[in-house]
C-alpha cells in the first residue's frame, strides 16, 4: 500500500534464501493517529529495526503486537516489542501469545476482528506452511482504502513457500490456498518480498503449482520399479527438484514428505 495509506512495511535487515530481501513488519495505523498494531516483528538481535518500526509508529499507542506464525525470523524479536511498546503479543498458537501487565494475550482466533477507526483486521486461520499460520484481512469500512491481505509465510511476494512438514500439512495448505483466492479485490502483503496486486490471483496461481507438483509425484509413483522398495521422500525430493532448484535437501524432502501425507490422505497412497 502506498505510504499515506494506513499500512506500512518495514523490512528487517536480515535477507537469506529463505527470507529473501528480509522479513516484512507491518505497522497498521489508525486514522485519528491515537492506536496501531505490529505484525510481525522479526528476528531477535536487530536493535535498528526496531528503531525504524518505533518511527512508524510515531506516538501512536500500540494495542498489540501479533505474529502471523512461530517461526523465529517473524517472532525472535517478539519479547523485546512487546517491552518496548508495553503491548502484548499474540499468535494463533498460545506459546506465542505474552502478556503485558493486565493487558491479556490470548490466542488468535479464526473470524475475530480487531478494529483502527474504520479500519477492520480480520484474522483468518490459513494452516500449511505451519500450523499455526494466519493472514489478516485488512479493509476500510468507509471503502475509501482499497482491501489487502497480510499471508505471512502462506503466500511470499515472489517464489514460493516452503511446507514444514509434519507440522504443516499439503492438505491443509491447499484448503488455505482455495481460501484466500476468494479474496479477489484484496492486495497481497506478504511477509518476505515485495506486495502484489491480487491475492486471489498469486494463490490461483500457487494452487496451480502445487497441484501440478501432485501430478509430478503420482506420474514418479508409477513409473517406480514395483520390485524395488517404495521412493522415499528424499528420493523423491532430489527427483523432483535436484540441485537446480538451490533449495536444501533437507527442504525438498520436507516438500516431497508433504506431498506424500497428502496423497495417503487422499487415499491413493499405499505406505508400506
Amino acid at each position: 500500500m502506498p505510504e499515506a495509506r494506513p499500512v506500512k512495511r518495514i523490512t528487517c535487515d536480515n535477507p537469506s534464501p529463505m527470507t529473501l530481501q528480509g522479513t516484512n513488519t507491518y505497522v497498521l495505523r489508525g486514522e485519528d493517529g491515537s492506536e496501531a498494531i505490529i505484525v510481525d516483528p522479526g528476528p531477535a538481535d536487530h536493535p535498528e529495526h526496531l528503531a525504524q518500526v518505533r518511527a512508524a509508529v510515531g506516538g501512536r499507542r500500540v494495542t498489540q503486537i501479533l505474529v502471523t506464525h512461530r517461526h523465529t525470523d517473524h517472532t525472535g524479536a517478539a519479547a523485546e516489542f512487546g517491552e518496548a511498546f508495553a503491548a502484548p503479543v499474540r499468535g494463533h498458537d498460545v506459546a506465542q501469545c505474552r502478556a503485558v501487565d493486565a493487558s491479556p494475550a490470548a490466542p488468535l482466533t479464526d473470524g475475530e476482528v480487531m478494529e483502527l477507526g474504520s479500519l477492520r483486521v480480520q484474522v483468518l486461520h490459513t494452516p500449511g506452511h505451519t500450523s499455526d499460520s494466519v493472514s489478516l484481512w485488512l479493509r476500510d469500512e468507509t471503502g475509501a482504502q482499497e482491501e489487502a491481505m497480510i499471508t505471512g509465510d502462506t503466500i511470499l511476494g515472489e517464489g514460493t513457500t516452503m511446507l514444514d512438514h509434519p507440522d504443516g500439512t499439503l492438505t491443509d495448505y491447499l484448503n488455505s490456498l482455495e481460501r484466500l483466492r476468494r479474496y479477489t479485490a484484496a492486495r497481497l502483503l506478504p511477509a518476505h518480498g515485495p506486495e502484489q496486486e491480487s491475492v486471489a490471483a498469486v494463490a490461483e496461481r500457487y494452487l496451480n503449482h502445487r497441484l501440478q507438483r501432485l501430478d509430478q509425484v503420482r506420474g514418479l509413483l508409477r513409473e517406480a520399479d514395483p520390485g524395488q522398495e517404495e521412493l522415499s521422500a528424499a528420493t523423491l525430493g532430489e527427483m523432483i527438484y535436484g540441485q537446480r532448484s538451490g533449495l536444501p535437501a533437507g527442504v525438498t524432502t520436507k516438500i516431497a514428505a508433504a506431498q506424500l501425507d497428502h496423497l495417503q490422505r487422499l487415499g491413493e497412497l499405499d505406505r508400506r
